[in-house]
């Protein structure tokens, strides 16, 4: 269980900064991998973690593969996360509970497991599934295939997601093969960098229920992997969603690694995608995301299409130039924009029919109103 140090070189940080990456992706997510040791560390200086962590050592000792392959489940991440928080602040914090990952390595391993398990509501053990018999017997999470990918299906009965964060009570597992399946198939064939960042940051869809507003989609800083999503009504949206959703788990594992926006600020800003006021962090997921969803619509052919790219590339420039204006960003973070920007100036000026164009701006303008009558003026850097 080795940690970093994980760098990231100049050409690298700009591919990722125009919305690609490439082969630093696979860093980010190691970059991630590291984070969740470094949170288990400081976790089992508490006595009641002891245990469980020389388990892990021994799995990781004897079979590293495991355990790389249970630090990875974006559970274990936010488990991590939230009581490395809690230890550090002195709230109330169950770092026993270190024993459901300990064992879900041991187990994957073949290693012999010999722990106390503190009480739970579910006994889950991350990457596999929910015990349901002695001997750590467990019922295996669904898992969806996507070619040489796959994709685990988790509704996180152990809990650990937010509560304003709907999660299906059941899973429609044809139902999310036949439609994931033919928005990957979508995917491989016309936009192969893309599937391979997705493949590369994801590895666990959580469905929420049907959205009463159209599609819903999340990505959850510290369960880095998982993907939250609603069904969607076609192979299309269910692709841009994905590539939406990627871009997010890419920016949240480059932020562990660089600072890009200032701590502390109360400025507010305005996003076309959005109905209410974002803070500059959430500005900037918000451009990296749509920055991914001009990217996705410019390589479609079609009317259609073609209103999605205008609409999109513009809003995305919109929020990049206010956050290039303003005083929220690092310098390493006002590089990050800077570069995002260029892409985007570059993509503004490519010609489009004048009909699509009129069509975006119409969209534009009327979300423009509708936020302008439930929060007031648009705000100005």
């Amino acid at each position: 269980m080795t940690v970093g140090p994980f760098r990231v070189s100049a050409s690298d940080f700009a591919a990722l900064a125009r919305g690609g990456g490439g082969a630093a992706v696979r860093t980010l997510r190691l970059a991630r991998r590291s984070r969740t040791l470094l949170m288990i560390r400081s976790i089992a200086a508490d006595p009641a973690a002891r245990e469980a962590f020389s388990l892990l050592r021994e799995v990781a000792r004897v079979a590293p593969e495991a355990v790389d392959r249970v630090l990875d489940h974006p559970s274990v991440g936010a488990w991590a996360t939230r009581t490395a928080l809690a230890v550090r602040r002195g709230a109330e914090a169950r770092p026993a509970e270190l024993a459901f990952t300990a064992a879900a390595a041991a187990v994957r391993a073949g290693v012999p497991v010999d722990l106390e398990f503190p009480p739970a509501r579910v006994f889950s053990l991350p990457s596999l599934g929910v015990v349901v018999g002695p001997g750590l017997a467990y019922e295996p999470l669904p898992e969806i295939r996507l070619g040489a990918h796959s994709l685990q299906v988790d509704l996180w009965a152990g809990g650990g997601v937010p509560d304003e964060l709907p999660v299906a009570s059941s899973v429609d597992l044809p139902w999310w093969q036949d439609a994931l399946g033919s928005a990957w198939d979508l995917l491989t064939a016309d936009h192969p960098v893309l599937a391979a960042e997705f493949a590369e940051v994801v590895s666990v869809l959580t469905p929420m229920p049907s959205s009463p507003t159209g599609t819903s989609s999340a990505t959850l800083a510290d369960a880095f992997g998982c993907v939250f999503l609603s069904p969607t009504p076609d192979a299309e949206t269910l692709a841009v969603t994905l590539a939406h959703e990627a871009q997010h788990s890419k920016l949240v594992a480059l932020m562990d690694l660089f600072a890009l926006v200032k701590p502390g600020s109360d400025a507010l800003f305005y996003a076309p995608w959005r109905e209410d006021p974002r803070p500059a962090a959430g500005l900037l997921h918000g451009t990296y995301a749509h920055l991914g969803v001009a990217g996705f619509w410019r390589a479609r052919r079609g009317m259609a299409a073609r209103v999605e790219y205008a609409r999109w590339r513009s809003a995305a420039l919109i929020t990049a130039e206010a956050l290039l204006a303003g005083d929220e960003l690092t310098p390493t973070g006002t590089r990050f924009v800077t570069e995002l920007a260029t892409v985007l100036r570059a993509w503004c000026a490519e010609p489009l029919p004048p009909a699509a164009e009129a069509v975006a701006a119409a969209e534009a303008a009327a979300h423009q109103a509708r936020w302008q009558a439930a929060n007031g003026p648009l705000p100005r850097p």
